[in-house]
C-alpha cells in the first residue's frame, strides 16, 4: 500500500510552481518538477552570473528572474504555489506577494514529500531529525544503523542533499531527513513516523523575534504525526521535553533513567522502548567521544529502536561510524598540537557542548564570525576552563571580546589567515587549536563548509611546518 493513502493523501502537483531560490533545494525542486511536466519559474536576488548552471534548465523551460531589481514578483505570474529553499525567510517580499495572492507558500521539502509519497510503489518510512546541536550527526548515525540492518536508505534535507533530489527513484524506502527551523516554518502536511528533538537552546536569533518563537518553528516537526507514531525528545532540555506532540513521546537523558526510553546510567546505556529494560552498549565504546555525542547518540538508539532496527546494527553503528566533517573533526597534528575544525559549531551552545570534551587550560580558540545574536556571555565558564588563549575573527570579533573579555586573554586576530598563523606560534605540545566559532560564517564564507575547509587547508600548512623542525 502507498504510504500517503494510510495517511494524508498529498495533493496533486499544481500546473505551475514559482521556487524562491536557487541554492541546491532550489535546483532539485526546478529540475524535479519539470520532470513531472510542472511548469516552474525560480526568482533569486543574486545575478544571473552567479547561476551559470540554470542554462540547462532555462532549456527545459524554466524561468528566471534573478537580481534584486524587484522582478522576483513576476516569478509569481500564474502560479499556484510558491516553494520556499530554506535560505529564503518568511519576510522576504516574493512571501509577502504570494500570501497577497492567497498563494499556498511551502517548503522545497515538502513539496518533494508530497511527491515522494504520490509517487512510489509500497511503503517510505520516514525519519526527521531537528535541534539546535547535534541533529547533523544525529541524522547522519541513525542513517548508518538502517544501512547496517539492511534497509534502503536516503539521507536528505538540510545534511546536505535536497529531498528533491531522491525522486527520479520509485521504490520505497527509509528517508532520514535533518530539518532545519526555516525549513519547519513552510511544512504543511508532512508527517514522519519517527519525529527527533535533539535539543532547543537560543539559536538565530537575528530571524526570530524572541526564543519561543524559534522554539515553535522547531515543534512542527511533530505537528502531523499520529498517535502511533513516535516523538523521541530530549529529557534534559527543558524546552524540548516540553514540546507539544499529538504522537506516543519518547525520552532519551544522560542524567538517568525515563520511562519508555533510552537513558545513560553508571557508564552504560539502557533502553526500555522495545520491551523490557536491556543493555544497550558501554558509553565509553561509542565511536564518536564528548558528552554532546552521548546526547546524539541516546537519541540513534530511541529513534533505531522506535524502527524495530536489530540490536547487532545499532551496536555496530555506535561503535564504528565514522563522523562527519567539520563536527570536532581532528583535521592535523604535529609535535603534540592538535588542530581540530568544528565549524559546524555555529551557536553559543555548540560550542560551549564542544568545549566540555577538552582538557582544562589546554585550548587555542578561535572564535567569531557574523552574530546570531548569541548569549555570549554564557560561554565565559566554559571557556574561562577550557582556554589558555581566544583568538577573535570576523564581524562579531568587538561582540565577543566585550562579552568575554577578562577571563582568558584575548587577541582580535581578524581573519582565519591570521589566527591560524598566531595559533600555530603560541601552540606548545598538549594544546588543542580549536575552531569552535559560536557564529554563522556568512560575513566571510559561503557556509560553515568552505569556512571549515579554509580552516583546515592553513592547520595542515602550518602542522607541516612545524614537523619538519621536529
Amino acid at each position: 500500500m502507498n504510504a500517503a493513502t494510510d495517511r494524508t493523501l498529498p495533493d496533486v502537483l499544481p500546473a505551475k510552481v514559482a521556487i524562491a531560490g536557487f541554492a541546491r533545494s532550489g535546483r532539485a525542486l526546478a529540475s524535479a518538477l519539470r520532470d513531472r511536466g510542472v511548469a516552474v519559474s525560480v526568482a533569486d536576488e543574486k545575478p544571473a552570473s552567479a547561476f551559470p548552471e540554470s542554462a540547462e534548465l532555462a532549456d527545459r523551460g524554466v524561468a528566471f528572474f534573478f537580481g534584486r531589481s524587484g522582478e522576483g514578483a513576476l516569478a509569481l505570474e500564474g502560479a499556484d504555489w510558491l516553494a520556499l529553499s530554506p535560505g529564503v525567510p518568511l519576510d522576504a517580499p516574493i512571501v509577502a506577494a504570494a500570501r497577497r495572492k492567497k498563494m499556498p507558500v511551502l517548503a522545497e521539502f515538502e513539496i518533494a514529500w508530497r511527491i515522494a509519497e504520490s509517487e512510489v510503489e509500497g511503503a517510505n518510512r520516514w525519519v526527521a531529525v531537528t535541534g539546535t546541536n547535534g541533529k547533523s550527526t544525529t541524522t547522519a548515525w541513525i542513517a548508518d544503523v538502517l544501512r547496517r540492518a539492511g534497509r534502503p536508505v536516503a539521507l536528505a534535507g538540510n545534511i546536505g542533499v535536497p529531498l528533491s533530489a531522491f525522486l527520479s527513484e520509485r521504490a520505497p524506502r527509509d528517508f532520514v531527513c535533518e530539518l532545519s527551523s526555516f525549513q519547519l516554518e513552510t511544512v504543511d502536511r508532512f508527517a514522519p513516523q519517527v519525529a527527533v528533538l535533539t535539543n532547543v537552546t537560543p539559536d538565530h536569533m537575528d530571524r526570530y523575534p524572541d526564543f519561543e518563537a524559534y522554539a515553535r518553528a522547531k515543534e512542527r516537526v511533530f505537528a502531523r504525526q499520529r498517535p502511533d507514531d513516535a516523538s523521541v525528545v530530549n529529557a534534559d532540555n527543558p524546552r524540548a521535553a516540553a514540546a507539544r506532540t499529538p504522537a506516543r513521546r519518547v525520552p532519551f537523558s544522560r542524567m538517568g533513567a525515563v520511562a519508555g526510553g533510552v537513558w545513560a546510567r553508571d557508564g552504560v546505556i539502557r533502553s526500555a522502548i522495545a520491551g523490557p529494560e536491556r543493555e544497550v552498549l558501554a558509553a565509553d565504546a561509542l565511536a564518536l567521544p564528548g558528552t554532546h555525542n552521548l546526547e546524539n547518540a541516546l537519541a540513534v538508539v530511541a529513534a533505531a529502536d522506535c524502527l524495530a532496527a536489530p540490536p547487532d546494527a545499532i551496536a555496530e553503528a555506535l561503535t564504528r561510524f565514522a563522523g562527519l566533517p567539520h563536527r570536532s573533526q581532528l583535521v592535523a597534528e604535529a609535535r603534540g598540537v592538535r588542530w581540530v575544525d568544528d565549524s559546524k559549531g555555529t551557536n553559543v551552545d555548540a560550542t560551549q557542548k564542544c568545549l566540555e570534551g577538552f582538557p582544562d587550560g589546554r585550548v587555542i580558540l578561535i572564535l567569531g564570525g557574523r552574530d546570531k545574536h548569541g548569549d555570549f556571555p554564557s560561554l565565559v565558564p566554559t571557556v574561562a576552563r577550557a582556554a589558555r588563549l581566544v583568538l577573535t575573527i570576523g564581524e562579531a570579533a568587538e561582540t565577543i571580546e566585550r562579552a568575554l573579555g577578562g577571563i582568558v586573554p584575548f587577541e582580535r586576530a581578524g581573519t582565519m589567515e591570521v589566527a591560524v598563523l598566531r595559533a600555530g606560534e603560541v601552540a606548545e605540545r598538549g594544546d588543542t587549536v580549536l575552531l569552535s566559532p559560536a557564529c554563522a560564517s556568512f560575513d566571510a564564507y559561503a557556509n560553515y563548509e568552505e569556512r571549515g575547509n579554509h580552516f583546515a587547508t592553513l592547520a595542515r600548512a602550518v602542522a607541516a611546518r612545524a614537523a619538519t623542525t621536529e
